[in-house]
C-alpha cells in the first residue's frame, strides 16, 4: 500500500537497515583504515582553533575575568552532555552521515533531510569563514616579515552583487544536478548494450541534458555579469581551500597524516605557552576572581561554548574506522576532555601572568602573544602565529571532510543527486562531493564577505545537537536490545540536559540569524518535496 505524504515524511530506517545498506553497497567504497588515535586527532583538530589563541583572553577581559576558568568548565560540561549522545549513536550506527544518519534512525526521513540540509550550510559557511580568517592571519604574518600582497588579492569585493552570486550558484548547481542525473541513468545500466540503448533512444535523457546545459549557460551569463563588478578577491582563502580539497581527494590516509602534523604543531605551541607561562603566574592577578560575578561566568560560558563546536564533524569518520564502535566514542570523548583541560590551563596562565583587564582592547586578537610579550619573551610571539595558522588549517580540514561525507551519505540514500555519492575506485573518496562543494566554498570564501553569516554555523550546529541528544532517548525506547559499544551515562537526564542547553544557546542568537536559518530551511523543504521525497531509497 502506498504511504501517505505524512507517512513518507516520517518513515524511519532501523539501525539494522542502515548498517545492512552500508555493507551491501556496490562499487568502490570508503576504506576502513583509521584508528581511535586518528579520530582523537580529528577531534583536537576541530576543537582547538582560533578559540584558544584568541577567544580565551577576549572572554576573560570582557565577560568573566579570571573566572573564565569556570566558564570553560561549564562549557566543557555542556559539550560533554552532547558528546555522550554522539558517542552512543556512533557506536550503534558506524556510517559516515553523523547527525543526519542518526536522525534518519530516530526522527524519520524529513527531519533527517532538514538536519543534512542544515549541516551542508553549517559546514560551507563555517569553512568559508575559517578560510577568510586563515587568509587574514597569513597576511598579518607576511606583513610582519615585510611582505605585502596587492590589495585586490587580499579581500572579498565590497560591491559584489550577492544576488547575482546566489543566482549564478543556484543555476550552476541546478545545471550540474540535472546533467549528472541524465548521465547517471546511463551509467547505471547493467551492460554496454543497455547503456547504448538508453543513451541513444531515451528522449527524456536528451531533454534533461539540454535543460542542464541551458541552466549552466544561464549561470555563465550571470557569472560574466558578476565578473564586471569583481574588483578584488581573497586569493589566499581560495588557495587554502583548493589545497585542502586536493588532499581530501587523495585519500583519508593522506588527510589523517596531514591533520596529525597540524595537531602536533599547535599542541606543541600550546604546551610551550603553558610550560613557560606557569613560572610567571602572580596570584594577585586572580583577585578579584569573579569581577563580573556569577552572571559573568555564565555569560563567559556562552561565549566560549562556541570554541568547542566542531567535534560533531568527527563522527563522519565512522565509516572509515577499523573499529568504529570503539574508535569513535574514544576519539570524541578523549579529544573533548583533553581540549577542555588545555583551555582551562591556558586561561589560568593568561589571567595569572597578566591582569585580565589587559587582555582586551588594542591587539585583543592575539592575547596569547600579548602575554608572552608581557613576561619578556618577545621572540616567542611568532610561535603563536604558527600555532594559530596550524589550528585554523586543521579546523578547515575537518569541516570540508565532514561536509563531503554527509553529502555522500545523503546521495546514497537518494535524497540528492547520485553523483555526490560516487566513490573513486582509485582514491576511495567521494571525489565529486569533495570537488563540487570545494568549488562552492572556495568561491564564497574568496568573493563573499562572510560577516554575520558565520553565526549560521553556530545555530546549525546547535540544532543538530538538539536532535542527536533527543535521538538517544528515542533509540533507547525503540531498539532497547540493540548492542551499544558505548552507553550515554546518566540516562535520560544527560541527553535531556544536552538538548535543553543547546536550545537555550540557540535562543541567545540574534533574530537575523534565526531569519536566515529559517530561510535556508524553507529552501530545503522545497527541495525535499520536489525531488528528495520521490527519489528516496525508501521510496524505490
Amino acid at each position: 500500500m502506498k504511504q501517505s505524504i505524512w507517512g513518507e515524511m516520517f518513515r524511519r530506517k532501523s539501525v539494522e537497515v542502515i548498517k545492512a545498506q552500508s555493507e551491501e553497497e556496490k562499487g568502490p567504497r570508503l576504506k576502513r583504515v583509521l584508528t581511535a588515535r586518528d579520530v582523537f586527532n580529528h577531534g583536537v583538530a576541530a576543537i582547538i582553533g582560533t578559540g584558544i589563541f584568541v577567544l580565551t583572553g577576549v572572554a576573560a577581559a570582557n565577560t568573566a575575568g579570571p573566572g573564565i576558568l569556570l566558564s570553560f568548565v561549564l562549557a566543557g560540561l555542556a559539550c560533554a552532555f552532547v558528546s555522550f549522545a554522539y558517542a552512543e549513536q556512533a557506536s550503534m550506527i558506524p556510517v559516515s552521515g553523523s547527525a543526519y544518519t542518526y536522525a534518519y534512525a530516530t526522527m524519520g526521513e524529513f527531519l533527517a533531510w532538514l538536519i543534512g540540509w542544515d549541516l551542508l550550510l553549517e559546514y560551507a559557511v563555517g569553512a568559508s569563514a575559517v578560510a577568510s580568517g586563515w587568509s587574514a592571519y597569513l597576511q598579518n604574518i607576511l606583513q610582519g616579515l615585510g611582505y605585502h600582497l596587492p590589495a585586490y588579492l587580499t579581500v572579498a569585493p565590497p560591491t559584489l552583487p550577492l544576488g547575482h552570486v546566489g543566482i549564478t550558484l543556484a543555476f550552476l548547481l541546478g545545471g550540474i544536478f540535472v546533467t549528472a542525473r541524465s548521465f547517471g541513468k546511463v551509467a547505471e545500466a547493467k551492460d554496454k548494450a543497455e547503456a547504448k540503448a538508453k543513451s541513444s533512444s531515451n528522449k527524456a535523457n536528451w531533454l534533461s541534458r539540454l535543460l542542464g546545459f541551458g541552466l549552466i549557460g544561464v549561470a555563465v551569463a550571470f557569472g560574466l555579469d558578476t565578473y564586471r563588478h569583481l574588483t578584488s578577491v581573497d586569493l589566499p582563502a581560495v588557495l587554502i581551500v583548493a589545497f585542502i580539497n586536493f588532499w581530501l581527494i587523495k585519500g583519508v590516509s593522506h588527510t589523517a597524516k596531514m591533520t596529525s602534523i597540524f595537531v602536533v604543531v599547535k599542541l606543541a605551541v600550546v604546551i610551550f605557552f603553558i610550560a613557560v607561562g606557569a613560572f610567571h603566574i602572580d596570584t594577585a592577578n586572580y583577585s578579584p576572581f569573579l569581577p563580573f560575578g556569577w552572571s559573568g561566568v555564565l555569560a563567559g560560558a556562552g561565549v566560549v561554548f562556541f570554541a568547542f563546536i566542531g567535534f560533531d564533524a568527527v563522527t563522519t569518520l565512522s565509516e572509515e574506522c577499523k573499529d568504529p564502535q570503539k574508535d569513535v566514542p574514544k576519539g570524541v570523548i578523549g579529544s573533548l576532555v583533553v581540549c577542555t583541560l588545555l583551555y582551562v590551563l591556558v586561561a589560568a596562565i593568561m589571567t595569572g601572568a597578566v591582569s585580565y583587564t589587559l587582555l582586551g582592547g588594542a591587539g585583543e586578537g592575539a592575547p596569547m602573544a600579548k602575554v608572552l610579550d608581557h613576561i619578556g619573551l618577545n621572540w616567542a610571539s611568532p610561535l603563536v602565529s604558527v600555532g594559530a595558522i596550524a589550528g585554523i588549517t586543521s579546523v578547515l580540514i575537518v569541516l570540508l571532510f565532514g561536509q563531503s561525507r554527509i553529502m555522500m551519505r545523503m546521495a546514497k540514500d537518494g535524497l540528492v543527486s547520485p553523483v555526490f555519492g560516487r566513490v573513486s575506485p582509485r582514491f576511495h573518496t567521494p571525489v565529486w562531493s569533495i570537488a563540487i562543494w570545494g568549488v562552492i566554498v572556495a568561491l564564497s570564501a574568496g568573493l563573499v564577505p562572510i560577516g554575520e553569516l558565520a553565526e549560521l554555523t553556530s545555530i546549525g550546529t546547535l540544532f543538530a545537537f538538539v536532535i542527536v541528544s533527543l535521538g538517544v532517548i528515542v533509540l533507547r525506547r525503540t531498539e532497547p536490545e540493540r548492542h551499544r559499544g558505548f552507553k550515554c551515562p546518566g540516562y535520560p537526564y544527560v541527553p535531556i540536559l544536552g538538548a535543553l542547553l543547546s536550545f537555550i544557546l540557540m535562543l541567545s542568537l540574534p533574530g537575523i540569524t534565526w531569519l536566515r536559518f529559517v530561510g535556508w530551511m524553507a529552501i530545503g523543504i522545497v527541495v525535499y518535496f520536489t525531488y528528495s521525497r520521490s527519489h528516496s531509497r525508501l521510496t524505490r
